[in-house]
């Protein structure tokens, strides 16, 4: 049999010879830079996934292998299923399953495990992150903080200094004492590394990062602030010192006075060895570029660039678009947005993480993905250009490089540019059309429709053409939409709601939701993109709130939050109408099938889950829910 890291793995947690011959890792122990290969064998006994599956993916639960997608296809080898990677050089720990259409395959109490290694020695770290894992793996588990502790214990053995190790380590120690005075006594001990991580360089962005994050793992967020306000009165000419006067002297509203005080500033900044006064040199070179101090504007301009990373593609552009706003400087614009065109192909694209150690690392990106946002920028940067050839009075040059933009994509930002060439220059049949693309993707784009409509009015006075072809756009946008989500119903079973409750605690009874279309949507009071969503949610409700077929839940999860959060948050947003409730199940998200708020999940009149979204998409979802409650209601009476 061949031997590898994962079937070691399988023995020592008492799975049998037939499961681990399903899944095998090689080699043994994987190293950096080194192909790994995972190979699923689904003629081995016990084996889940059929040979004559149509695909195979690896879904991963746990990663710091960034550059992989979060769901990996594998690809056929004769019966076999097989993937291969290099682990990169910050890779230290994967967990993950094998899914084929709805048919998982992983181990009966945990997933499959990927760690990589130095040699014979795990990396830095990776016991660490294999502890953040099993929460992942096995939430229920009964010993779960015991695991977690005995892994971060062996990442201490291996590497004694890993500051994370250690306050993550305490942390867990305070989860598991069993008295307030030991709760204490591991709060105190973890306060002082912190502590002592704050003076290795008490000035230091990175560092500093490290501190506020030990203070986050450990539940006190309010030290956050404190850490900073007390830095900046130890070492009030240091730039993180600086720059945080900066944010301060930001919110005065006497402009003159708010740079004569940031321009003084800056001259106790730019130390070495710390981080610089990028963001006093974003707000004078925004100031600047306001009242057309073209000179200023520029040297300050180009402080933002003088260290080129990831990002600086992205600042090239955005410098451009400044400029162009203000109508400043449009030879310095044209060339700002010149360089960046150079750059396009480096887009920053997705999340992209910095550790010291590591440098910049950018996480996947589908191609497909990478390859929009590239013609996007392209689209764009082209479009500034058109703008400042015609600023500069090349009218023939503007209009050429507005034609040439719109060869690349429709980007808002492009396509908006492109029109204000073509409506400066009296071509609003050309300007209209060039709105009109952005309106086919997004109709309710209330800038864009109110330009549009500026433009079509001087080539074609008739307000109900236009309506008309509003209305036709509205029309087709649902069609497609319908369509679209028509294909996308679920049939997935009635999940268990027996651990909501109303805002007096009292439990819900399932007869509310016999026969009606339910739209559940989970949130919690410290989730941003939940507030941000809920008031589309709001606009859907009103919608249908008269309809005796349709109910809406909206869900306090429980995650983070109590009962009085959700009641104390209802009394202070009173402008929302719907029903609240609360969840009392931690066990929620499973049976719903979401790790991450705010969801929403729409159960048809006979109880089965049709829709789900997970996380917040947007102003299309009030479109979306609408849609798909539209399609269970018409459903229903076919």
């Amino acid at each position: 049999m061949t031997r590898s890291f994962y079937i070691i793995c399988l023995f020592v947690l008492g799975f049998g010879r037939a499961q681990a011959q399903v899944l095998i890792i090689q080699p043994d122990k994987p190293q950096r830079g080194m192909p790994v290969t995972i190979t699923y064998h689904t003629n081995a006994p016990g084996a889940k996934i059929s040979k004559d599956a149509a695909a195979v993916n690896i879904v991963f639960t746990y990663s710091t292998f960034y550059e992989l997608p979060w769901k990996m296809p594998m690809k056929k080898n004769g019966d076999d299923w097989v993937a291969t990677f290099v682990p990169q050089r910050y890779a230290t720990f994967a967990t993950f399953y094998l899914q084929s259409g709805d048919i998982v395959e992983k181990p009966a109490d945990r997933h499959f495990s990927i760690a990589v290694y130095n040699g014979d020695k795990r990396v830095k770290s990776g016991l660490l992150h294999e502890s953040y894992s099993l929460s992942a793996q096995m939430p229920k588990a009964a010993d779960l903080q015991a695991l977690k502790q005995d892994l971060q214990e062996q990442e201490l053995k291996n590497y004694p200094n890993n500051y994370e190790a250690k306050v993550a380590l305490l942390q867990t120690k305070i989860l598991r004492a069993k008295t307030a005075p030991e709760k204490l006594k591991y709060r105190n001990e973890v306060r002082k590394v912190i502590a002592a991580k704050l003076e290795e360089n008490p000035t230091f962005g990175g560092n500093i990062n490290l501190v506020t994050m030990g203070y986050l793992m450990i539940g006190e967020k309010t030290r956050v602030d404190s850490v900073r306000q007390v830095i900046m009165n130890r070492f009030p000419n240091a730039d993180v010192s600086i720059d945080r006067r900066a944010s301060i002297i930001a919110q005065d509203k006497d402009s003159i006075g708010r740079t004569a005080k940031l321009e003084k500033l800056l001259k106790k900044g730019e130390r070495p060895g710390e981080e610089g006064s990028t963001s006093i040199h974003q707000m004078l070179f925004e100031h600047y570029a306001l009242i057309k101090d073209s000179v200023k504007a520029l040297r300050h301009a180009a402080k933002l660039v003088a260290k080129t990373n990831p990002y600086t593609p992205e600042t090239l552009k955005d410098i451009a678009a400044k400029l162009t706003e203000y109508k400043v400087a449009p030879a310095a614009a044209i060339n700002y947005a010149q360089k960046s065109l150079t750059m396009a192909v480096q887009w920053p694209v997705g999340i992209i993480r910095y550790f010291p150690e590591y440098g910049y690392i950018p996480s996947f990106v589908a191609d497909s993905t990478r390859a929009q946002a590239v013609a996007d920028a392209k689209c764009t940067l082209v479009s500034i250009i058109a703008l400042n050839k015609l600023y500069q009075g090349d009218q023939k040059a503007a209009l050429s490089a507005a034609a040439r933009a719109m060869t690349y994509a429709d980007s808002r930002e492009g396509l908006l540019n492109v029109a204000s060439v073509y409506q400066q220059t009296n071509n609003n049949q050309k300007a209209f059309d060039a709105l009109w693309k952005l309106l086919l993707k997004n109709p309710t784009d209330t800038v864009v429709l109110r330009t549009a409509k500026n433009n079509f009015l001087k080539f074609n006075n008739s307000e109900t053409e236009f309506a008309t072809k509003v209305d036709e756009l509205a029309a087709l946008e649902t069609a497609q939409l319908t369509a679209k989500l028509k294909k996308e119903l679920m049939n997935k079973p009635h999940p268990d709601l027996s651990g909501l409750v109303d805002l007096d605690g009292n439990a819900i009874a399932p007869e509310i939701m016999k026969g009606k279309i339910v739209v559940l949507d989970f949130w919690a009071t410290w989730c941003v993109p939940c507030m941000q969503e809920l008031p589309y949610l709001h606009k859907v409700y009103e919608k249908y709130k008269d309809n005796p077929k349709v109910i809406f839940m909206v869900v306090n999860s429980g995650s983070n939050n109590t009962l009085a959060d959700a009641q104390q948050w209802a009394k202070k947003n009173q402008q929302y109408t719907f029903p609240i409730y609360y969840n009392k199940d931690k066990d929620i998200g499973e049976k719903v099938g979401f790790t991450v708020i705010p969801t929403i999940a729409v159960l048809d009149q006979d109880g089965l889950m049709q829709y789900r979204t997970i996380g917040f998409e947007g102003e299309i979802l009030e479109k979306k829910l609408s849609v798909e409650i539209d399609i269970l209601l018409q459903k229903k009476k076919s």
